[in-house]
């Protein structure tokens, strides 16, 4: 077996980009060679999924790139990631690459990171859109999920196999712990939109000040947000949200791994409050556990795996009293230290996902391993 990796890589950055390059980086070391073929057509994190004429263009030229690289690198398996679900113009581009690439290769493995797409076919969908998707993405012989809750998916689509392969981080090494000193302070880390939850924790945030501040006296919380909004108008809500509460609510901008150390020593803990569509298994969730930092974040695709009583606390999605509660809870009782890093490096290390990524891929019905070029 060869893989050719029909994916994008950073830049944009966000968690789908990232674990496709840890991808490329680690197969190979665990007797996997891959051929990379990069398919970026988004400019940046909000552009991702949406439709834009050109990327019709793209899209065939890097898919004929793929079929040259079929036979020229030796590849007999094509590794793709599906479109988000309700974003029809990721939908074509997935059926175009399908189409022209699906009958050159033996065998196909669809790795999902979004998830939703099943549950969408049945509700959102056309029943043409409905019937092409299952021909052109229908039965791969392998499907890889990043938790049992996501198998409706690849369930919808009558994949062969079907192999759960959470997902896993870089370990960041030294930690810094969190300063005793000023405000208990919020990390919201992400893109800034109303479905992942920035401006639900915005105003848990202030409503917790409501309830616990004194006349004179400064906040008992902070929130801190960090990365691209999701369009201009969400920019210039949460600005002005800024503006009216300078003493509690920031914003970061972009941050790179070094910026993201420091907001993480800074704050005492992560709200993720998602019911974005498209949430598969977030790595700002992963990294906050890698820092031993709890999480408070909604009962939402995979989050339930990764967010356990002895880490932080889940809610109900769209439920702001129970933000607010367990924002307050928090400010008394936190998790023990080290609690939340020895989940991290129990369940979601780069090396445990690659490994069970490896193992997937060797163990499937009829693949074998081909021996490095």
């Amino acid at each position: 077996m060869k893989l050719l990796v029909l994916a994008h890589t950073p830049p944009p950055l966000h968690g789908q980009s990232i674990m496709v390059q840890a991808l490329l980086a680690g197969l190979p070391a665990r007797g996997i060679p891959v051929h990379h073929v990069n398919f970026r057509l988004s400019t940046d994190s909000a552009d991702i999924g949406r439709w834009r004429f050109g990327k019709i263009i793209a899209t065939v030229r890097i898919a004929v790139r793929a079929i040259r690289a079929r036979f020229a690198q030796g590849c007999d398996t094509l590794y793709y990631i599906p479109a988000p679900p309700g974003k029809r113009g990721a939908l074509y581009r997935d059926w175009v690459v399908m189409a022209l690439c699906r009958p050159f290769f033996p065998r196909l493995v669809l790795h999902w990171h979004a998830a939703g797409l099943g549950a969408w076919l049945e509700t959102g969908a056309t029943a043409l859109e409905r019937g092409l998707t299952r021909w052109l993405l229908g039965r791969a012989e392998l499907a890889l999920v990043l938790a049992e809750t996501l198998r409706n998916d690849p369930e919808a689509l009558a994949a062969r196999s079907i192999q759960v392969v959470p997902n896993g981080i870089a370990d960041p090494g030294e930690l810094t712990p969190p300063s005793p000193e000023g405000p208990l302070q919020v990390l919201f880390l992400g893109l800034g939109s109303e479905e992942k939850g920035l401006f639900a924790t915005a105003e848990a945030v202030l409503e917790a000040n409501r309830r616990t501040r004194r006349t004179g006296k400064p906040p008992v919380f902070s929130l801190v947000a960090a990365g691209a909004f999701d369009d201009f108008d969400q920019a210039s809500r949460y600005a002005d949200l800024c503006r009216e509460h300078p003493q509690v609510l920031h914003h970061a901008g972009m941050v790179d791994d070094a910026g993201k150390r420091r907001l993480f020593a800074a704050s005492q803990v992560l709200c993720l409050p998602t019911r974005y569509a498209a949430e598969g298994m977030p790595l700002v969730a992963l990294e906050a556990l890698a820092h031993d930092r709890p999480i408070i974040a909604t009962q939402w695709r995979a989050l339930p795996e990764i967010v356990t009583p002895e880490v932080g606390t889940l809610i109900a999605p769209g439920d702001e009293e129970a933000l607010v509660t367990a924002l307050l809870k928090l400010r008394h009782e936190q998790p023990a230290a080290g609690a939340c890093r020895a989940r991290f490096l129990a369940h979601f290390t780069l090396e445990r996902h690659l490994d069970r990524l490896a193992a997937a891929l060797i163990g499937t019905s009829g693949m074998e391993i081909s021996p490095p070029a």
